[in-house]
């Protein structure tokens, strides 16, 4: 009597190919939810866009600084890249799926580019708390309740500056590490 044979064990993936699927599959959740915001965001611009609501702040009298004047007058185009980033970073996280060598590149670039990014837009900070307190009358900011919203601006922008650099450190971090993983060579032998 012949005993059965036992099915073969299949083999389990090794630690950088579990790696690459699990940060793939991430950045595509990623990259699908960051389309559909983009495409959210084009709705609500052209929306906007219609209502003009820049020169209704003008006609109120609300001051309009040129940061804002300057998104507004770009806002279109600015979400019409941020939808072309996203598209983008979801082929480059479809290819880094497929093991694909120019996925795993652009995958690397995108992650050098955001933690850049997340530094270089630190200063905007400043500027947003700038042009919040532009909009409030002189007068008021010289009253008592003033006074104490100019101590509660400042507060505001010390904590969203510190946040802001532990976030873009915490970031850069992650980024270097995942950059510093995708281009060990048992990572980078997965891909053709």
């Amino acid at each position: 009597m012949n005993s059965p044979k036992l099915p073969p064990i299949p083999a389990t993936p090794s630690a950088a190919t579990s790696f690459i699927a699990v940060t793939a599959k991430l950045s595509l959740v990623m990259a699908a939810l960051a389309i559909v915001w983009s495409l959210l965001q084009l709705l609500a611009v052209v929306l906007i866009g219609r209502l003009d609501i820049l020169q209704a702040m003008q006609n109120e009298g609300l001051p309009v600084t040129p940061g804002m004047l300057w998104l507004g007058e770009h806002a279109l185009s600015l979400s019409v890249l941020g939808l072309l980033l996203s598209i983008a970073f979801l082929a480059v996280s479809w290819a880094l799926l497929r093991h694909r060598e120019w996925g795993r590149i652009g995958f690397i670039v995108f992650l050098v580019l955001v933690a850049l990014a997340n530094f270089a837009s630190l200063p905007l900070i400043h500027g947003m708390f700038e042009a919040m307190q532009a909009m409030v009358p002189a007068d008021f900011l010289n009253s008592p309740e003033g006074l104490e919203m100019r101590v509660q601006l400042r507060v505001g922008l010390w904590t969203s500056l510190i946040t802001g650099i532990a976030a873009a450190l915490a970031l850069a971090g992650l980024h270097g590490w995942l950059v510093i993983k995708l281009s060990r060579p048992d990572v980078r032998s997965l891909f053709h």
